[in-house]
């Protein structure tokens, strides 16, 4: 009887800890970096303009059920795993120069064999994908019930602030079924010899959404330096927006609203 109970226990022990990594995706999940890139990252007091890959603040992963992370290699697709979603076409429109991209939550390096962690305008980003421009990712939609888009976009600051004398630039542009859904304007990695800040995007996702187009351009002054990157970037579904802030409507409120 003694041994039947503590077979039952040790089941029920081993069924909570697989549900636990069940319904959580982690960067641990993912092809990760091993050590610090190929340009080491630095925690400051405060982020200076003409230290490359310094930070002082830090967006860590979020933990909330519903969340699927875009990633590049350890994901899957079109429903996700534990690590994210990954884009479904092919690798060679990913980066326009240094390739192949081989790491998640990276941006490219210098070359083939360097990467490096994702760190736009003094904020270092557990999360996100980089590439060199011209890059462009196509995320399959038809694996969850998908309502919205978050994210943070600019330069790398592996390229701050003298590299091509603004850190690079690029323009971000998203669709959804081929329809523009956010475009920005072209960020630099330096303005004035400052840190340009990283600019939130986040847009609702149509139900029924096929799927998600990124391009990542060149500002239109050519691809020398534009280490592009997207840091935290998120697809959520109900799920996650139900816990969002008291402070802040749900997107789902916003959908419920437009139906009328």
């Amino acid at each position: 009887m003694k041994l039947k109970f503590a077979n039952i226990c040790t089941l029920i022990v081993l069924l909570v800890i697989g549900l636990a990594f069940s319904v959580y995706a982690a960067k641990v999940d993912c092809e990760n970096i091993d050590g610090d890139g190929a340009k080491p990252i630095k925690e400051v007091g405060k982020e200076g303009d003409a230290v490359q890959n310094d930070y002082d603040e830090i967006i860590e992963e979020d933990d909330r059920k519903g969340v699927t992370y875009l990633a590049i290699i350890g994901g899957s697709q079109p429903k996700p795993n534990a690590c994210g979603l990954t884009p479904k076409n092919p690798e060679a429109e990913w980066t326009g120069w240094g390739g192949p991209l081989n790491f998640d939550n990276a941006t490219i390096g210098e070359g083939a064999a360097t990467r490096n962690h994702i760190v736009i305008g003094g904020i270092y980003f557990e999360r996100g994908i980089g590439a060199h421009a011209i890059g462009t990712f196509v995320y399959d939609l038809s694996g969850d019930k998908y309502l919205k888009f978050e994210g943070y976009v600019g330069m790398s600051d592996e390229k701050d602030p003298a590299e091509c004398g603004h850190g690079g630039s690029s323009d971000f542009i998203f669709s959804v079924d081929g329809k523009q859904a956010f475009k920005s304007e072209t960020l630099q990695g330096t303005d004035g010899g400052k840190n340009v800040d990283a600019l939130k995007v986040e847009f609702d996702i149509p139900s029924g959404a096929k799927e998600l187009e990124i391009v990542m351009g060149d500002g239109g002054d050519g691809i020398g330096c534009d280490h592009s990157a997207i840091g935290d970037a998120k697809l959520l579904n109900a799920q996650a927006l139900a816990v969002e802030p008291a402070n802040k409507l749900p997107t789902i409120w916003g959908h419920l609203k437009d139906s009328y």
